[in-house]
């Protein structure tokens, strides 16, 4: 992402009205001065808001009313702390120990290294296990709504530039998806509401399930459930695998059904492989079979090659199936596609299938189809 820092220009002031304006900033400057800072790894202009016996929507309340009251930025940032379901790790690409740079490019969140370097987000060495994470939310000065979220790891610094940031303590896991739950239904964007849906799936909370599966049944915008969809394949929760295949079952949006089938193909069930292969043999929706035979060739285990082999021998298939599912065999390692790709050159009935083959096994590069090229192309 690209840095950003946001300039506030000061308007000329009257000679008189320069008096009062130099009381007025000498106090704003006392009280600043005495405000208690946030924690450590946050660094600018940071505001402790965290109140004892107050929850996250009251926090978040007192935040809004100080950005109201102080005029001075378009936008503002609330930050929280809370028990995430795995390590949030900032991967760095560019090296180094400074701070991360976070600022505002118009009304997006932009974390950078100072160095250049890129960064990245995933899950840590202990993933599965509840880690502490900060989510990172940006708003409107005047309204308090929301604009842009991110998570951020606590174990990183991060320097804050342009808008002014409420710190809002650490949040119970319960307390705090309560409060982004109620954000996202009281948002009507769609790309926000992705982004909360994300925010969400971090929580190390049963209800999240209950949640990601409600909103992905809901009637609303496709892209909002498709996320909601994709991240119910990315939690460990073990009802996750009955939550997809019971969305496949109701929906008959084709876009949905087809991101129910890569969000099964994230999940490590071995379940997960025999429902994929049910859809590639069984499903009434040629388009959603392909599908289904795709995530099936990003998968080496013997029971989605042999899902594979039987499409590409199946006589009853239409070519297109078969096509995709010689492309799915290419995607295989080396040492499971090439045999597999060198039989179906050499021995199946369907001439577009053998072409098909023939093509991956160019794109292969490996010695036996090389050797293959030669015996066909010099007919020895």
């Amino acid at each position: 992402m690209k840095s950003s820092h946001r300039r506030i220009r000061t308007s000329v002031w009257t000679a008189a009205f320069l008096g009062a304006a130099v009381v007025s900033l000498s106090a704003a400057a006392a009280a600043a001065s005495q405000a208690p800072a946030g924690p450590a790894f946050l660094k600018g202009r940071v505001h402790d808001l965290a109140r004892p016996n107050a929850g996250p929507e009251e926090r978040f309340a007192a935040a809004k009313a100080e950005a109201a009251k102080s005029g001075a930025n378009k936008t503002f940032f609330a930050a929280a702390m809370f028990p995430a379901a795995s390590k949030i790790h900032y991967d760095r690409h560019g090296g180094g120990d400074e701070p991360y740079s976070v600022s505002v490019d118009a009304t997006r969140i932009e974390i950078s290294e100072k160095s250049g370097g890129g960064w990245s987000v995933s899950d840590g060495d202990n993933a599965g296990k509840p880690a502490p994470a900060v989510w990172l939310l940006l708003c409107d000065g005047k309204t308090g709504v929301l604009i842009d979220a991110a998570v951020l790891d606590p174990e990183r610094t991060y320097e804050f530039s342009g808008p002014p940031v409420y710190w809002l303590g650490n949040a119970a896991g319960g307390e705090s998806l309560t409060f982004i739950e109620k954000l996202f239904r009281a948002n009507p964007d769609s790309d926000i509401q992705e982004k909360i849906l994300f925010l969400i799936s971090c929580h190390a909370e049963p209800r999240v399930y209950d949640i990601l599966h409600k909103i992905a049944l809901e009637d609303r915008d496709t892209e909002v459930r498709r996320s909601a969809v994709f991240w119910l394949g990315n939690i460990g929760d073990a009802r996750s695998l009955a939550g997809l295949k019971e969305i496949f079952r109701k929906d008959h949006d084709p876009e949905i059904r087809e991101h129910v089938i890569f969000a099964l193909s994230l999940r490590k069930e071995k379940e997960a492989v025999v429902e994929m292969i049910r859809i590639a043999r069984e499903d009434g929706d040629d388009s959603v079979r392909e599908k289904a035979v795709f995530w099936l060739g990003q998968k080496a285990s013997a029971e989605c090659v042999k899902a594979l082999k039987d499409v590409i021998l199946s006589p009853t298939e239409n070519d297109q199936l078969k096509e995709q599912a010689v492309f799915a065999i290419s995607q295989l390692p080396n040492d499971k596609a090439v045999p597999m790709l060198l039989d179906i050159a050499k021995t199946h009935k369907n001439a577009s299938v053998r072409k098909k083959a023939i093509f991956w096994l160019g794109q292969t590069g490996d010695p036996a189809a090389l050797k293959f090229f030669e015996e066909i192309l010099l007919k020895k």
